[in-house]
């Protein structure tokens, strides 16, 4: 069975960009209660369910309000997203690690996720050093990490850039004492990823919408073999406050469809 994941961590910074697109006039004070009304509406569409989707990635705020048990009643594993936002080059600002792991842990989550920023392909090493750094803590401590170096879509120098990620991938996993989720900016060359995708220390490789709509975000994935999603734009594309719970339920039922027919490929979880 194909299954992917479903990405619902927006924090407090991007959460106001959501809701806009949802169609949800919104207050700082009351941003966060309407994004979780979305999300829960979203996780209580019948197509939202462990035939489809294994894993979704929540916000600490969403963990608190208490998602992770709506997702156990549908099977679904809860990933918990740790990072507070990148410095200028890219990197992770500050993570009080060992606090992030414990409440993981504590609040029934299964693994993390952390996005770093690729803005200047000399910065790979950099952001790949201290991904996988983190990574290694986290995966002793007994949680899956989901590494995440993003190449944004509409980079002037994309292709290489990717072309810079894949060498320094290699190298970086070949020192690497665990196991990881890489989650990848969708690549321009087809089955891109083949050399590292068998790595003894990938657990699986998924890519990510970044932005792209989400029929472009699939026919993307469909050339990438091996590669299933975790979409955030492209799951929730078309998703409207004014839609009708019929409506709703149809829509979001579409996108994963068209989310799971462009990962027929993928690694079986």
């Amino acid at each position: 069975m194909n299954r992917f994941i479903a990405a619902m961590d927006n924090s407090g910074g991007s959460a106001g960009g959501v809701l806009e697109k949802y169609g949800q006039e919104y207050t700082e004070k009351n941003k966060m209660d309407l994004i979780h009304a979305m999300r829960l509406r979203m996780i209580n569409s019948p197509a939202f369910n462990s035939m489809n989707i294994w894993v979704a990635i929540l916000y600490k705020d969403s963990v608190d309000r208490g998602l992770v048990q709506v997702l156990e009643k549908k099977q679904i594993r809860a990933y918990l997203k740790i990072d507070n936002g990148i410095e200028e080059n890219g990197c992770l600002k500050y993570i009080d690690i060992q606090g992030m792991i414990d409440f993981a842990k504590e609040n029934g989550c299964t693994g993390t996720k952390m996005r770093s920023v690729i803005k200047d392909a000399g910065d790979t090493d950099m952001i790949l050093a201290q991904q996988f750094s983190l990574a290694e803590d986290i995966y002793r401590a007994g949680l899956m990490p989901i590494v995440e170096p993003e190449i944004p879509i509409e980079h002037a120098n994309k292709q290489t850039c990717e072309n810079i990620l894949q060498d320094k991938l290699a190298q970086r996993l070949d020192k690497f004492k665990g196991k990881c989720i890489l989650k990848l900016t969708l690549p321009d060359t087809a089955n891109f990823y083949s050399n590292i995708m068998a790595h003894k220390n990938v657990h699986k490789i998924v890519g990510l919408s970044g932005g792209y709509t989400t029929d472009e975000a699939c026919r993307r994935l469909s050339q990438q073999p091996g590669m299933t999603a975790s979409f955030s734009r492209g799951l929730s594309e078309g998703l409207y406050l004014r839609l009708t719970d019929a409506e709703f339920h149809a829509k979001i039922s579409s996108n994963i469809d068209k989310i799971k027919s462009a990962s027929k490929h993928g690694v079986k979880v």
